[in-house]
């Protein structure tokens, strides 16, 4: 098993201190149920020797009364001074764990972007998330684990000393008992610990398959495609895996509980021969017996408790180390005060790169190697290469989504780490390849807003993105809703519909740069051209980057820049890289030539 980050002790003070932070009144409820869980028990044990050491006495039937009417007495206030505190408890139950999944949430959304792509994060994400959603959010029940926990103590303490007085001998055998109880308990939990995230992963694919199966994207391939087979073949394979950790782990606790069954019976036979032995040797009374051996009872299931609640703190604890692992993830870019960002007067900006390298996590090999590359103020910049040539990666780094392994990009001539991160955002309006929309309305969408909506904004974006003629026909207009199968009068959109909406969010947006990575993919020839033709007026006054494939969509722009294998390796017009005739050339006859020879 894995050295953790933080220790158990270290653990269970920072959910105590988050209790104490969010809920102080907690504590008040919290800590007289400890001496209550044990008075109650103690009371119900000592009882019965009471009323048999009376009768044998031969009291009268009025002192049993009185007795009797004192015990329920007593006994019925602590109870409900007992109620009281655990129903206040348990009126605060899960609302801890609702704090913890916001935080989550929020840390989710707002961390680097680098951070959600890294799948070792995400494990960690997805194992806390998933015990705060559980319903047993171990920072917060952690409570009733240590609740648990000092009750037994406290009663192993009361108990323990009445049982040494009577055999010592009984008192030993308990604590050994309870010792391999808690062996078997931690050989089970570090089997499980060991092996969680292999099981983790597993259910990662076996959710993403059964959601990809659900989605209404997705429906048209699996049926035209004959994918529900193959899907089912690869969720059962899975499956079967995740099954077989099942068994493992369930063998384990089958074991435990068979060795537990063994030595309650040892602990209940040698105990029932001691106290035999005794009342026949008239060393202790009938009613000595009966008060004795409830105590036994009642010692033995504090002990074992106690070894079950260390291994459940210390659970708890591991499961509360994510928690913090996942909050301590590093923040590469400034999320507090930054430095301001450029005036009216500074716009256009400008972007340089210097000696910018970048690798994906958990890989040795680098997607961008030494970049070395300005975008002047209001320069339209082009970026083709191959697929793979790491066009995109190199957009992310400049929108700050990204953090480079080695050197800096700077805005203005200031390292973009000087930025507030999400002050910076608001400097990019971007179209990426990926296309996600929500199940909002059109206005909300484009506007990215739900509450301050410019309606006539809305509709010029709409306009200069050429989705005018789909919205015109709907009969709700901007006020119908997206994704089909979300609300009953959603509405569906075509590729290029879609790449039409993100571009008129983007030009909503009319952020100071603006990026466009292959907006035209999944537009007709004629929209690609109408796009083209207003390209110069939608990037008026604006820093633009244009990412395509077509090279020959890429004559319209001051400069463009050929990336292959993570470096750039020509840079200059459209005219001027011609003119090199080196791989600009080659690719753009290429493309040339099959246009040429589809127009034939």
């Amino acid at each position: 098993m894995k050295d953790k980050k933080y220790s158990m002790f270290s653990n269970i003070s920072y959910a105590l201190k988050n209790i104490w932070l969010w809920d102080k009144k907690f504590y008040l409820y919290f800590i007289p149920s400890i001496p209550l869980d044990v008075i109650l028990p103690l009371a119900t044990v000592y009882f019965p020797k009471i009323i048999i050491d009376a009768v044998e006495n031969k009291q009268s039937i009025s002192s049993l009364i009185l007795i009797i009417s004192v015990y329920f007495g007593v006994l019925f206030i602590i109870d409900q001074i007992k109620y009281y505190c655990s129903t206040r408890l348990d009126m605060r139950q899960y609302t801890f764990s609702g704090i913890y999944q916001n935080k989550m949430d929020e840390k989710y959304m707002r961390t680097d972007f680098s951070n959600t792509d890294n799948p070792e994060i995400n494990i960690k994400y997805s194992i806390a998330m998933d015990d705060a959603s559980s319903g047993q959010c171990a920072p917060e029940f952690i409570w009733r684990s240590l609740l648990s926990f000092f009750k037994n103590v406290l009663g192993v303490f009361t108990f323990g000393s009445i049982i040494g007085v009577l055999s010592p001998v009984i008192l030993l055998l308990l604590f050994a008992s309870a010792a391999v109880t808690y062996f078997v308990s931690t050989w089970q939990r570090n089997y499980s610990e060991k092996n969680k995230n292999k099981w983790s992963a597993i259910d990662r694919k076996v959710n993403y398959l059964s959601g990809f199966s659900s989605k209404f994207e997705y429906a048209k391939d699996i049926r035209l495609y004959g994918m529900l087979n193959w899907i089912n073949d690869l969720l059962n394979i899975f499956l079967k895996e995740r099954f077989a950790w099942t068994k493992k782990v369930s063998l384990r606790s089958f074991i435990g509980t068979c060795i537990g069954a063994l030595l309650t019976l040892l602990r209940d036979g040698v105990s029932y021969a001691v106290l035999i032995s005794m009342l026949l040797n008239n060393k202790i009374s009938v009613g000595d017996f009966v008060f004795y051996f409830g105590a036994i009872t009642s010692f033995s299931v504090w002990l074992g408790s106690i070894a079950d609640n260390v291994n459940d703190i210390i659970g708890k604890s591991i499961k509360i180390g994510y928690y913090r692992e996942y909050f301590d993830i590093r923040e590469n870019y400034n999320h507090g005060k930054g430095c301001a960002l450029p005036t009216a007067g500074e716009m256009p900006v400008d972007i340089e790169f210097c000696n910018v390298s970048y690798k994906y996590p958990s890989t040795d090999a680098y997607v961008l190697k030494n970049i070395n590359l300005k975008i002047n103020k209001g320069e339209k910049l082009a970026i083709v290469g191959a697929n793979g040539a790491g066009k995109t990666t190199l957009v992310k780094l400049m929108c700050g989504l990204y953090y480079p392994n080695e050197g800096v990009v700077k805005l203005n001539g200031i390292p973009i780490t000087n930025y507030n991160i999400e002050e910076y955002y608001t400097l990019f309006s971007a179209v990426f390849q990926d296309m996600y929309l929500l199940p909002v309305t059109i206005a909300e969408f484009v506007s990215s807003n739900d509450t301050k909506i410019d309606r006539e904004r809305v509709k010029s974006a709409i306009i200069q993105s050429g989705l005018d003629n789909k919205i015109s026909i709907l009969e709700k207009g901007i006020d119908s809703r997206l994704m089909k199968g979300i609300f009953d009068d959603s509405i569906d959109l075509s590729g290029g519909e879609k790449q039409k909406l993100m571009l008129a969010r983007a030009l909503y947006k009319d952020a100071p740069v603006i990026v466009l990575d292959e907006p035209t993919a999944a537009l007709d020839p004629i929209a690609e051209n109408e796009l083209y033709l207003k390209y110069n007026s939608l990037t008026k006054n604006k820093t633009s980057v244009y990412i395509s494939h077509r090279l020959a969509s890429t004559r319209f722009c001051d400069r463009i820049i050929f990336i292959e294998n993570g470096e750039i390796v020509e840079m200059g017009s459209h005219d001027e890289l011609m003119k090199q005739n080196g791989k600009y050339a080659y690719m753009f006859g290429l493309q040339s030539h099959y246009y040429k020879e589809e127009a034939v």
